[in-house]
């Protein structure tokens, strides 16, 4: 390096050590020109001169980003300088080096993991000796960046409560913001430590500078909050209420910053007694607080509970919306714990929904949601206009927010009632593009105000019936939001039926796809369609057949109840840890909305499964199909794992046929034999599909339960209807499932369903008798109820077992060679996925007049690592009659060893259990020699 052999220590300037910068980023320059580069520098570190050492350690940074393979000798070199100033005694040059040092270092340690825990090595004791000796800026730099330095929270906490008495307000501020820090840490609990630290941001309130007291809010709010859980119980609340009046004496500061984070810190503390709370919503002092004083004094100048006098009057009233936005938002936590104070604060909330700002008339109403979610928003006459400008606000955001609060809204006379639903229908006409949104609120309203609906119902009947029934009356804003009040009646009060012309229901019929967009949260657009239907149907008859819908209804209600305890999707388990990391938040959406869809595919399911058992089964058999349309358009485009969408649609499917099922088991007189016939076949159908569920699914856990009730319930329908003939097999399927899914629940350490414990002891009662009751089994088959919210919950980490056949270079003109009577080998081409270890597999040859062959595949082929194998495997039959032209069908199995009920006889090659068959049966073409 003829360049380099020029310079020296004495001659740089920022000319050279530019020069120098660009071989430094320049990729081309040669490792040993580099590597002399950093010889070079690494010895200009341990000069004093503090101008040449600031360039020095910028280079050497950029060094160690351009060659990443240096990064852990620049660091050493950089800490060993480090150490060496730090002892050689503390001036102004050497402090500032000493900061720019620790800059390189931390910059390094967060961008090259390999030194990532490097950083360690500057314990507490260096730090401080740094920040005690640094100038202004330096101190202000080092407090700023303190987290990330392995710095102990207890060095940590004495540098910052020390520095907030720093002459300069600057340090001051950065010193409480570190305080905060370290409260949220939670590392600290001694009472004197947080009293120490309160007391000093409570005196740190007074400060002259706005920004220094605007910290010293949030100080007074985090550690007091501890402060506070520290008392024991008895003094806590005095403790909280003098926290509460700390506050409350500068909310009527002059700085704008400070008076915002005041009504912030509010919404943090949360609570404070009754009667302080409501004198925060009265200028005037109340009898209950004059002179009230907290018991346990916290500092010598805690106020009394006239300081509270007004506060939050104060805040909705400031000049500046930023005030009045942190005063509304902070309601939302005080008017949790407070019995009085959400009705004396709803006056003040009304006057906030006229503010100019949008922001402002948001936020009012989010705390207007808040109260109505707990069930103490009333809604008097006076407030209504606020509420019904709400609902026509310009804001799609108010407009939406002030509906979610008409969704619980419940109105004392018909007049308000009548004045909302016409301020709803105003805004619908002023803003027809929130149409599903409103006529899901008028749902939701209408079954709110049962006692109003009959009026309701009337007026609007009147209302339709006066109507043509043009195309252009379907498209009418106005009919459909008339109608969507008028159908939420029967889901309230049955007696309201009668006053429903049939009309109402054939309009809304007709309005399928509109109003299933509206209610899509609540029923899809079959269950809704099936609703419509009987609805029509029930209002047609004038009530008479109501037994039948009210089973109905209250099936629909039971489904759409469980959507509180909706069956969780757990993650994917097998995910490592490095690639939740990568993953981008896109992909996470996507998936949490597919894992979503799912679970609302599974309540549809259970839903089906209630109206089949109420009668309807045309419906549920409807919303069956649908359930499975909608798994396979999903399984197209979805994150999930392809064996968890087929795991649900396997899954559907049973339940599908489950339903077909059941209407022969509604009534219990004997059936003729075509029907009986019809439901072997659908019950042979369900058991062939279990023990399919069950071999072709690795990775359940909870799903384990579920199919073994499924088992059971099969046994005991076969129990209830069939031929005494199968009882004895049946019997003992029955009793080997039990004790498999109770094994299973004490492994797991879950609780068995109710399900379950029944079935268990009526097998204890039934004993070795073969006389059993048929009372008890309908009672039993009653109560299964598709899955329990308790025990289910689909992991969404499955793997479905699958395999293919093929028999290459064969068909019709190219066939195997055979000669009859004589073994011929069939060559196989097989591939297979996700096959566990140790499992048993098959080949099933059969001939057209049904005779067949079963050949045993060689575990060895198979049982290697990796989830997918191929290998060729060449099947031996002795099935060659006398004939020119054969054509073999063959399949490919796996043993279900969990049966454990003879299957075939022991001297019978072949599997010694039930075979579950994994791909179609492919065709073999075959000749005869002669």
């Amino acid at each position: 390096m003829e360049e380099e052999d020029s310079i020296s220590a004495d001659s740089l300037s920022l000319n050279t050590l530019a020069s120098i910068r660009s071989l430094i980023i320049n990729a081309d320059t040669s490792v040993s020109v580099i590597s002399s580069v950093f010889d070079f520098f690494t010895g200009l570190l341990s000069r004093d001169d503090s101008a040449i050492l600031h360039h020095v350690l910028k280079l050497l940074s950029d060094l160690a980003f351009h060659r990443k393979e240096l990064a852990p000798q620049i660091f050493d070199s950089v800490l060993s300088n480090l150490l060496r100033l730090q002892n050689s005694g503390a001036d102004e040059s050497r402090g500032r080096v000493a900061v720019e040092s620790l800059a390189v270092l931390a910059s390094l340690s967060e961008s090259n993991r390999s030194i990532a825990t490097a950083i360690s090595k500057i314990d507490g004791e260096v730090f401080a000796s740094i920040c005690l000796g640094a100038s202004v800026s330096s101190r202000l730099w080092l407090l700023r960046n303190a987290e990330r330095f392995y710095v102990s929270s207890s060095v940590l906490f004495t540098l910052f409560l020390g520095f907030s008495k720093d002459p300069y307000p600057c340090i001051r501020k950065v010193a409480l913001d570190g305080l905060i820090s370290v409260c949220k840490v939670g590392d600290f609990d001694h009472p004197n430590a947080v009293q120490c630290c309160y007391t000093r941001a409570v005196e740190l309130l007074g400060d002259a500078e706005d920004s220094v007291r605007s910290s010293a809010v949030r100080a007074v709010s985090m550690w007091g909050r501890v402060l506070i859980a520290s008392k024991e119980e008895t003094n806590r609340r005095e403790c909280t209420d003098a926290v509460f009046l700390q506050l409350c004496l500068i909310v009527r500061d002059m700085s704008v910053e400070v008076r915002v984070e005041v009504f912030k810190a509010f919404g943090i503390l949360g609570t404070a007694s009754e009667s302080i709370i409501l004198q925060t919503l009265s200028k005037k002092v109340l009898e209950a607080g004059k002179g009230k004083k907290p018991q346990n004094h916290l500092s010598n100048d805690t106020a009394d509970v006239s300081a509270a006098a007004g506060v939050f009057i104060h805040g909705f009233e400031d000049e500046f919306y930023e005030v009045r936005e942190a005063a509304v938002d902070s309601f939302h936590s005080l008017s949790v714990n407070s019995i009085k104070f959400p009705d004396e604060a709803v006056y003040l909330l009304m006057d906030m929904l006229y503010d100019d700002y949008m922001v402002v008339r948001l936020k009012a109403l989010q705390a207007l949601h808040h109260i109505a979610d707990l069930g103490n928003l009333k809604i008097q006459e006076t407030y209504l206009p606020g509420f019904l400008d709400a609902i026509v606000d310009t804001s799609d955001n108010v407009r939406l927010t002030a509906r979610n609060i008409l969704k619980l809204a419940k109105l004392p006379d018909l007049k308000l009632v009548n004045k909302c639903v016409d301020g709803v229908l105003k805004s619908l006409e002023m803003y027809p593009q929130d149409e599903p949104d409103i006529l899901s609120s008028l749902f939701h309203f209408g079954q709110n105000h049962t006692n109003f609906l009959h009026s309701m119902v009337k007026r609007f009947s009147e209302t339709l019936e006066t109507s043509s029934g043009t195309k252009s009356e379907f498209n009418c804003l106005q009919l459909s939001a008339s109608l969507m009040l008028i159908i939420s009646a029967p889901l309230s009060n049955k007696q309201s039926f009668t006053s429903i012309p049939p009309m109402a229901f054939s309009y809304s019929l007709a309005m399928l796809g509109k109003f299933s967009c509206g209610l899509h949260d609540m029923m899809d657009q079959d269950t809704l369609l099936a609703y419509l239907a009987q609805c029509a149907l029930l209002s047609a008859s004038s009530g008479t057949e109501f037994n039948k819908g009210d089973i109905f209804l209250n099936a629909y209600r039971r489904s759409n109840a469980d959507l509180s305890g909706n069956p969780v999707l757990q993650p994917n388990k097998d995910i490592p840890a490095e690639s939740k990391h990568v993953a981008s938040e896109e992909e996470l959406e996507n998936r949490n909305q597919a894992l979503k869809s799912v679970s609302h595919i599974l309540l549809k399911i259970k839903a089906a499964w209630l109206l089949s058992q109420s009668g309807c089964s045309k419906e549920a058999l409807r919303a069956l199909r649908a359930c499975k349309q909608e798994l396979s358009t999903l399984a197209a485009k979805s994150p999930i794992s392809n064996g968890a969408f087929e795991f649900v649609y396997q899954y559907v499917h049973i339940i599908e046929l489950l339903t077909q099922a059941w209407p022969h088991f509604e009534y219990s007189r004997p059936i003729s034999t075509c029907r009986s016939v019809e439901l072997e076949l659908l019950m042979e159908e369900v058991e062939i599909k279990l023990m399919e569920i069950r071999c072709r699914f690795t990775g359940m856990s909870t799903e384990v339960s579920l199919v073994l009730e499924l088992v059971i319930f099969s046994c005991l329908l076969r129990l209830y209807k069939l031929e005494i003939c199968y009882r004895l097999s049946c019997m003992k399927k029955l009793s080997s499932t039990v004790s498999q899914l109770e094994l299973h629940h004490e492994q797991q350490c879950t609780k068995p369903s109710d399900f379950l414990t029944e079935t268990k002891k009526s097998l204890h009662e039934i004993g070795s008798s073969a006389d059993i009751n048929c009372c008890r089994l309908l009672d039993l088959i009653k109560m299964f109820n598709c899955f329990s919210r308790e025990q289910f919950t689909f992991s969404g980490n499955l793997q479905c077992v699958s395999a293919e056949l093929e028999v290459p270079n064969n068909g019709p003109y190219s066939p195997i060679s055979f000669v009859p009577g004589l073994p011929v080998a069939i060559p196989c081409a097989i591939r297979l996925v996700n096959v566990p270890r140790d499992t048993c597999l098959w080949l099933r040859i059969s001939r057209s007049d049904e005779t067949c062959q079963f050949v045993y595949v060689d575990p060895s082929l198979y049982n290697g690592d990796g989830r997918e194998k191929r290998f060729m495997f060449s099947a031996v039959t002795y099935m060659t009659p006398r004939a020119v032209v054969l054509t073999l069908r063959v399949s490919i199995g796996i043993e279900c060893l969990f049966e454990d009920i003879g299957y075939r006889k022991q001297r019978c090659h072949g599997p010694k259990h039930p075979v579950a068959y994994l791909y179609k049966e492919r065709e073999v073409q075959l000749v005869s020699r002669t």
